[in-house]
């Protein structure tokens, strides 16, 4: 089967949902193509610094490779890796040290920090104090907040104009669902627009079309070295069966997750995001009430 782009070369990928069937070079430009009009042109211009949460998976590196190309060229621009150390004993090192690998590879500045020195102790140590608790919250929603929280924090310290996160498609697709059966209509708001306080940087979201299979082909065909292993703590989230559930549909039927984002988009003109933000009297960062969600986690705790 031929290419359908250049309609020259051998076809190796074909793509589900739209019938098309691409080369490798083709299918490289597509996805350039497709992140650069995701971004827009008011975000690709002078005088912007980015910084870029990097775990050292596939999604972040990916990433960061596409935002190096766009703003490589462009006077008075920067992006940095912001990069933290969850601490997950036998697991993170190795993504850490792909992420620092990426960097100097590409000669992008980049910061590390950890969560023992924002909040004091480790992921792992916040699992083991739940258990002990009996505290049923799920590794991954303590995980998230706080490493949200942190991500914000060292977007501010730099200065940063936004903070660009590498979810995929399959990231925000499963987000949506989660929110949408859970009945949160605050954090379906959330998800999908930038909150407007000083406090909080703007998050840039350029992977957001990207599936997640083609985030990995887009990686391997570049030749981009990421952390392949899951988190341990992955399997046990309410985030992992939404996954499986949204992938059995999109198996059966092409295009549902494309949809979902699709869907939700039109429906976010109707979703009122809180203008008014707190502060959190714990930590001082911007949040819904006095109480961040993060020293939310952390009170129940007893941590702080």
């Amino acid at each position: 089967m031929m290419c359908n782009a250049c309609k020259k070369r051998e076809s190796t990928y074909y793509q589900r949902h739209s019938g098309l069937n691409l080369c490798d070079e083709c299918f490289i430009s597509y996805v350039k193509k497709k992140v650069r009009r995701t971004l827009g042109k008011s975000i690709i211009k002078n005088n912007i610094k980015i910084g870029m949460g990097l775990s050292g998976g596939k999604d972040s590196l990916v990433m960061a490779y596409l935002l190096k190309e766009y703003y490589n060229p462009i006077p008075n621009s920067e992006i940095i890796g912001l990069i933290v150390d969850e601490g997950i004993e036998g697991f993170r090192k190795k993504g850490i040290e792909m992420a620092i690998d990426f960097c100097e590879e590409y000669n992008i500045p980049y910061y590390i920090t950890t969560f023992e020195e924002y909040v004091g102790c480790t992921l792992d140590y916040i699992v083991e104090r739940s258990e002990e608790r009996n505290i049923t919250t799920n590794p991954c929603s303590f995980c998230g907040v706080i490493r949200r929280k942190i991500l914000n924090k060292m977007a501010l310290n730099n200065k940063c104009n936004y903070l660009a996160i590498g979810h995929n498609l399959d990231d925000i697709a499963q987000g949506v669902m989660m929110n949408y059966i859970e009945g949160d209509i605050k954090k379906l708001a959330i998800l999908g627009k930038n909150i407007d306080n000083p406090m909080f940087v703007k998050r840039l979201k350029p992977l957001k079309y990207i599936p997640e299979d083609e985030v990995k082909l887009f990686a391997n065909l570049i030749g981009i070295k990421y952390h392949k292993e899951p988190c341990p703590y992955s399997s046990l989230s309410y985030r992992s069966e939404i996954s499986e559930v949204l992938d059995k549909l999109e198996d059966k039927h092409p295009g549902t997750k494309y949809s979902i984002i699709s869907g939700f988009e039109r429906l976010l003109t109707y979703l009122p995001v809180e203008k008014k933000m707190d502060i959190c009297k714990y930590c001082g960062s911007p949040s819904a009430s006095d109480t961040c969600k993060a020293c939310e986690f952390l009170k129940r705790l007893n941590i702080i």
